[in-house]
């Protein structure tokens, strides 16, 4: 079968075709394995406007899979409601191809970006990351997770809108898109589901993958998308990948297996607040239910590091960047700080046993009160502020306030009194040798 007119060598579309009676086609913008996006121009009432049209590899179009990829992408699409996802115009047939047309975002990649400039400067890292935690959001309220975030699939608008607080701000860029939902997952809903399952395949690209994912775990939610941002922002502040190998192999082992490098230490030139280090690597945790619990938990952690307050942090952040103490950070968080930083239980004091002879139930009670006759000791005292910190588990909260009293000064010790049968021997026996004095003290005064 001979290729049709209006596909040159390769099966593309050639310029100036028209798509469905109301596309033009124009340049093409890139390429993927299951298709290529055109620059296309749209006519409507109000005259013609850029879009993007993304289509289908002829070579492709009788491939039933991918097919109906694009067509679960189009219904995905229709499902998210944000200003931070690609909006699908509609799903249109030509010539036997599938054409989703999109909204066009006149940008680049943030692949891109990071070729040209990387690392980027912290608080561009943040506001891009930020962004992304909006278009998450708005899939994961819509019980979509992504599965395939990556650089590449995020799109930066080239310049912000006159009068825009980003146009007011000439360090930050356009407003963040998140595309390509093609191998996105709903976990919540109407089910859609394609045969990519029955062909055992992995979803997702290798670097940004989290160890659920890597394992094949069929039970995924929306926080394998928080270590895939995790990933990214790994890279947008450090200049690579947390696992950079020499293999895809190798990359999904390490994601299994290896404790990332410090953000810090990995960074060229440094200059990385211990804050944002601490929220890279809760998000990097290998398992899930350590990472954020979602895309607004990660987000507010990220925000409070765009603050420069000063808290204190568990003890365990320090363990995830490389034996650096991290006790104070420009983390500001509100929340606890256990949520929003990585902690390790071997950080952590072993918890001594109890004292004998004292209930477990009366020692977590603190202030704890050694003695009855000890005097009553300050609300604010170290061991009840010790109970209130996020780096004491429920476990060491005894074996803590039982260090803290016997630190203290011991309290005044009371003289026990013998029994009253004991008493009333002794004044019997004082009785006895009196009565004895009183006789011999007689007789030799008679003599």
């Amino acid at each position: 079968m001979s290729a049709p007119e209006d596909a040159p060598e390769g099966g593309r579309l050639s310029p100036g075709l028209r798509v469905a009676s109301r596309y033009t086609v124009g340049e093409p913008l890139g390429e993927g394995t299951s298709g290529i996006v055109y620059l296309a121009r749209r006519e409507g009432d109000g005259g013609e406007e850029p879009v993007a049209l993304k289509v289908i590899h002829r070579h492709l179009s009788g491939n039933r899979q991918i097919y109906r990829r694009f067509q679960r992408e189009a219904a995905i699409l229709k499902r998210i409601e944000g200003d931070h996802v690609v909006k699908l115009l509609e799903l249109v047939e030509h010539d036997g191809l599938l054409v989703l047309a999109l909204e066009y975002v006149d940008g680049g990649s943030l692949e891109a970006l990071l070729q040209r400039s990387s690392p980027l400067d912290a608080d561009l890292a943040v506001h891009i990351a930020l962004e992304i935690c909006a278009a998450l959001e708005a899939a994961h309220e819509a019980g979509v997770i992504h599965r395939d975030l990556k650089p590449a699939n995020v799109l930066i608008e080239r310049q912000a809108p006159p009068g825009s607080r980003r146009a007011a701000q000439a360090a930050l860029p356009g407003r963040v898109r998140v595309v390509d939902f093609g191998l996105a997952k709903v976990v919540r809903g109407e089910q859609m589901t394609t045969s990519l399952t029955e062909q055992d395949m992995i979803f997702g690209t290798p670097e940004y993958m989290a160890p659920e994912q890597v394992r094949g775990d069929e039970e995924l939610d929306d926080r394998c998308d928080i270590y895939a941002l995790g990933c990214m922002l790994y890279e947008m502040t450090v200049g690579s990948v947390p696992f950079a190998k020499r293999t895809a192999i190798a990359v999904m082992n390490a994601h299994l297996t290896e404790i990332p490098p410090s953000p810090r230490s990995s960074r060229p030139g440094g200059g990385l607040p211990s804050g944002l280090e601490a929220v890279i690597l809760r998000a990097l945790s290998k398992r899930p239910e350590d990472r954020y619990a979602s895309a607004r938990t990660f987000a507010d952690a990220l925000a409070a590091c765009v603050s420069h307050a000063q808290v204190i942090t568990p003890l365990g952040a320090a363990a995830a960047s490389s034996a650096q103490e991290i006790s104070a950070t420009d983390l500001n968080l509100t929340r606890s700080a256990l949520e929003h930083s990585p902690t390790f239980p071997g950080d952590l004091p072993p918890a001594a046993p109890a004292p004998p002879g004292k209930d477990l139930a009366l020692a977590k009670t603190l202030p704890v009160e050694a003695h009855p006759a000890a005097p009553a000791r300050p609300a604010a005292s170290p061991v009840a502020s010790s109970a209130a910190s996020p780096t004491l588990s429920s476990a060491q909260v005894p074996a803590a306030a039982a260090r803290a009293g016997r630190a203290r000064a011991a309290p005044p010790v009371e003289i026990a009194s013998p029994p009253r049968s004991e008493r009333w021997l002794w004044i019997l026996v004082a009785i006895v040798f009196a009565a004895l004095g009183m006789i011999l003290g007689t007789l030799f005064g008679a003599r």
